[in-house]
């Protein structure tokens, strides 16, 4: 029989020690996820040490969903850079189970140059995965049959990466947050990092944005996640290209230049706030006003072209990947990119039972009761087996009600 906890004993705060380790790592968990996993460890909690709870955390609570080849458009736009020079170091943070790094690695043997990839992750279990190299079926599901046959050995029902695609690849167990460069050998600076759908779960952006600027060589490119925006980037870096927003450079600037580009970003949104206490104002406007208004438009070319960019970026996702980046954003609460996302995916993928599903919970968690009963309409007519499409009706009969 198993001994009791005393009685006497205090309750241990599990919730509070699991989000000390989340802090520690700079992880976003949705709460569902950490509410789920506080049910699952609560009887053991007593006998968990921190080391053990800390690796539980990371073992449940780190997203690991990844595909190769995710948002193909940005391997297209990889081949043409990495025709720039012959070698190239590059670094992948929040590597998973290691399908970015292994789908940078073919583009590199295929483009015929010399590449050095680097995969971090905090999750010990996914980085033993990425070291393997061995997959399921859903890791490889948008590759052609040709291409599984060139990129992969199957092995008893696994796909295992080629051998040629190993070459000059090395995972690492641990956080670029918690350890300095030194981490990755002799200070090692990089050509390429990505940091996709990573900077979604990180609360405090700045700290992070500067440490990964400081593994940059003089320049190089930052790759971002499809759709994804954070004006702190541009604080380092400056997009690289005019046809896709995924791509950014990092800055060079000269010592004269430095206090001029750290004023840059809340100089533009003060610019921005005067300008629209402006047009909200009832008064017309006088001619040296008007004046004013326009010269100060004219200069935010970077605002408008990172939102242009990013419009570019949006269109070429497919239905999957919008769907994925609409549940980031309102896992992380960010309702507003949320909906913008959405009424653009309805009009193009009208028939998505899954966008108008989305479309009635963010205009629920918005108050807008109206457009939620027409979304909801939709969404049942579409696919009325989904259960939690019901769940939103009862939702939305209820704010109703006591409206």
């Amino acid at each position: 029989m198993m001994s009791k906890v005393p009685e006497d004993k205090p309750p241990v705060d599990l919730g509070k020690r699991i989000e000390e380790v989340l802090k520690r790592h700079g992880i976003r968990a949705e709460k569902r996820h950490v509410d789920r996993f506080i049910k699952n460890i609560s009887p053991i909690s007593h006998v968990l040490s921190p080391q053990l709870l800390e690796a539980l955390v990371l073992e449940n609570l780190t997203i690991g969903e990844s595909y190769f080849f995710r948002d193909i458009q940005t391997f297209d736009k990889l081949r043409k850079v990495l025709k720039e020079k012959p070698s190239w170091n590059v670094l992948s943070i929040g590597c998973s189970r290691g399908e970015e790094v292994y789908s940078t690695a073919i583009v590199c043997n295929e483009v015929g140059v010399e590449c050095r990839i680097k995969g971090i992750d905090v999750n010990f279990q996914r980085i033993t995965q990425a070291r393997k190299g061995c997959y399921q079926f859903w890791s490889v599901r948008f590759l052609s049959k040709e291409d599984i046959e060139r990129y992969f050995n199957i092995v008893d029902g696994q796909y295992c990466i080629k051998d040629v695609y190993k070459k000059n690849v090395e995972f690492i167990h641990g956080n670029i947050l918690d350890t300095g460069t030194e981490i990755f050998g002799t200070k090692e600076k990089f050509d390429i990092i990505f940091t996709r759908r990573v900077l979604l779960y990180i609360d405090n952006l700045e700290p992070v944005i500067h440490k990964i600027s400081s593994l940059f060589k003089d320049d190089g490119f930052l790759i971002l996640g499809a759709g994804e925006y954070f004006p702190e980037v541009l604080e380092h870096f400056t997009p690289a290209f005019a046809d896709v927003g995924t791509f950014y450079r990092k800055i060079k600037l000269k010592h004269d230049e430095t206090h001029k580009h750290k004023g840059f970003l809340s100089k533009t949104r003060s610019e921005k706030t005067k300008i629209n206490s402006q047009l909200d104002t009832r008064a017309e406007p006088s001619d040296s006003s008007r004046e004013y208004t326009q010269q100060k438009v004219q200069h935010q070319p970077k605002e408008l072209e990172i939102v242009n960019l990013l419009k570019k970026t949006i269109d070429g996702i497919d239905l999957e990947e919008r769907i994925k980046l609409i549940e980031e954003y309102i896992a992380k609460k960010a309702y507003n990119r949320a909906y913008e996302l959405i009424k653009e995916s309805c009009t193009k993928y009208p028939t998505s039972y899954v966008l108008w599903k989305y479309r009635t919970l963010v205009e629920l968690e918005n108050s807008d009761l109206e457009s939620a009963k027409n979304s909801l309409q939709r969404a049942i007519f579409l696919n009325s087996a989904d259960d939690e499409i019901w769940q939103l009706k009862h939702a939305l009969d209820f704010r109703t009600k006591f409206k």
